[in-house]
């Protein structure tokens, strides 16, 4: 009895579907992504969507900033600094720039490296802007891409990428889920992702209550120890993605881990089966 329990478990596992959800995910994201630039231009909110933002950063050697940044920060043995201006552009021509100046301490001789970095957004004029910062943009963003998924999910539908790669997104009896399971589905696919960006608004508005002096001198004051400690932070963050996103798949048991809260799957569908 046990044995043709294992043997239909087996023959309803569904394929991982790698290629096929990756090259959708990509089209359906750039498709969004597109749709949110054009709401930026409506909106005034910052969505940082990264499909379309490149960011190009050259040395800064000499000007007010650096003058003020060396003044207040001063060198110590066995650190150096490097000053960039960095031009940042969004999708339909939209850009911004910032400084930035990066101070390095390590030993010379391949020992461990640390750094600390201050960046502040500049207007038009080059000049620092002190107390403006945009934390609800990201994360509004990503609610609105995951109601997007979630309409285009639920119901009988689809989104294009989808379509295109002859798959979708079905409870485990196989019907359509309704929209509150679609949605709770792609808020937890996307959970990693909002605890980030919730983490970065929390930074970004306490950065934008301090001007550039008080900045500086939080850099210069820190310790290596928070170095370290930002550094550890990003590689849990990243260690955290990878488990949520492809742990699964390495062990695959029919369902990512948002699948199998939510009782969904995705299937691949026939080519008459719309």
């Amino acid at each position: 009895m046990d044995t043709n329990v294992t043997q239909t478990s087996q023959r309803v596992l569904q394929p991982r579907l790698f290629w096929r959800r990756a090259f959708a995910y990509l089209i359906d994201m750039t498709i969004f992504e597109i749709s949110l630039a054009v709401l930026a231009l409506i909106i005034p909110l910052n969505f940082a969507m990264p499909l379309f933002q490149s960011t190009q950063c050259e040395e800064l050697t000499s000007g007010p900033l650096v003058e003020k940044v060396e003044r207040q920060w001063p060198l110590k043995p066995g650190e150096t600094r490097a000053n960039e201006i960095c031009q940042i552009t969004e999708f339909l021509g939209t850009s911004s720039s910032l400084f930035r100046s990066t101070v390095l301490t390590g030993n010379s001789n391949g020992g461990p490296v640390s750094w600390r970095s201050v960046s502040v957004p500049l207007d038009q004029n080059g000049a620092p802007v002190d107390g403006i910062a945009d934390p609800i943009g990201p994360l509004v963003g990503v609610v609105l891409v995951s109601l997007a998924f979630a309409y285009f999910s639920a119901n009988g539908r689809r989104t294009l990428g989808k379509k295109i790669l002859s798959i979708r997104v079905v409870t485990v009896d196989g019907a359509s889920p309704h929209f509150g399971k679609a949605f709770k589905r792609e808020l937890l696919k996307f959970l990693p992702f909002i605890a980030l960006v919730g983490i970065d608004s929390v930074v970004a508005v306490t950065a934008s209550w301090q001007n550039l002096d008080s900045m500086i001198q939080i850099a210069r004051d820190g310790t290596v120890a928070t170095s370290i400690y930002a550094l550890a932070g990003g590689f849990f963050a990243t260690l955290a993605l990878l488990l949520w996103w492809f742990l699964p798949l390495i062990s695959w048991r029919g369902q990512m881990f948002y699948d199998r809260l939510t009782g969904c799957e995705v299937r691949r569908t026939r080519s008459n089966g719309g």
